[in-house]
C-alpha cells in the first residue's frame, strides 16, 4: 500500500458513502402485488465471480429464436436464480403456458412461485439496472421491514412491451418475492 496513507482510503470511503446515498435516494417506493405461480422459459447461463458480461449476448441469442411458441403476454423476464450457490444463474425467457412442451431445444425453465412481491421500477436505461438492484438488496430491504422469501431462491427482471433492446430503455420492474 504504498504511496497511499489514510487520506486516501479517507476519500475512497467517502465515495462509496456518497454513492450509497444516491442510490438510496433513488430507489422507486415499491408496490406490493400477488403473483400467480408463472412458468417461464429460455436461454439459461452460470455466472461467477460477479462477471455479468455474458448477459447481452444471452439476450441476443433469444432475440435470435424469433417469435416463441406458445409465448404468453408481451414480456420478457431476466429470472437471477440459484442465488445461494456459487455465482447465480441467469434465466433470459418469456411464459409460457404451464405443461406446454419447452419451445426451443436447449432452453431450460423456471418457475416463479405464487408469492407476495415487493415490484420496482427501474428508472433509466438497463445499463444502470445494476446500481438500482444493488441499492434494493442494500438499502431498501434492510430498513423496510419485510423479508425476502429466501426458500425461493431468485428475483427476476420484467421487462415491458415498449422496452427497446436496442437503445436500453422502456419499462423494466424488478419483483422480489417476499415473506
Amino acid at each position: 500500500m504504498s504511496g497511499q496513507g489514510p487520506a486516501h482510503f479517507f476519500h475512497q470511503f467517502q465515495e462509496w458513502y456518497e454513492m450509497a446515498e444516491r442510490n438510496r435516494a433513488s430507489i422507486p417506493v415499491p408496490r406490493i402485488e400477488e403473483l400467480a405461480a408463472s412458468r417461464i422459459a429460455g436461454i439459461d447461463r452460470h455466472y461467477r465471480d460477479g462477471d455479468m458480461s455474458g448477459i447481452p449476448a444471452q439476450w441476443g441469442e433469444l432475440g435470435a429464436h424469433g417469435d416463441v411458441p406458445g409465448k404468453k403476454g408481451d414480456a420478457h423476464y431476466g429470472i437471477c436464480h440459484g442465488l445461494k450457490g456459487e455465482g447465480m444463474h441467469y434465466l433470459c425467457g418469456v411464459e409460457i403456458a404451464a405443461g406446454s412442451k419447452l419451445p426451443f431445444p436447449g432452453w431450460e425453465e423456471v418457475n416463479l412461485p405464487a408469492s407476495k412481491y415487493a415490484v420496482f421500477e427501474h428508472q433509466g436505461s438497463a445499463a444502470g439496472l445494476h446500481q438500482t438492484i444493488h441499492a434494493i438488496w442494500e438499502n431498501w430491504l434492510p430498513h423496510s421491514g419485510l423479508s425476502f422469501a429466501d426458500e425461493y431462491d431468485l428475483f427476476f427482471e420484467k421487462y415491458g412491451p415498449d422496452f427497446d433492446a436496442a437503445t436500453g430503455t422502456g419499462r423494466i420492474e424488478i419483483w422480489i418475492p417476499l415473506i
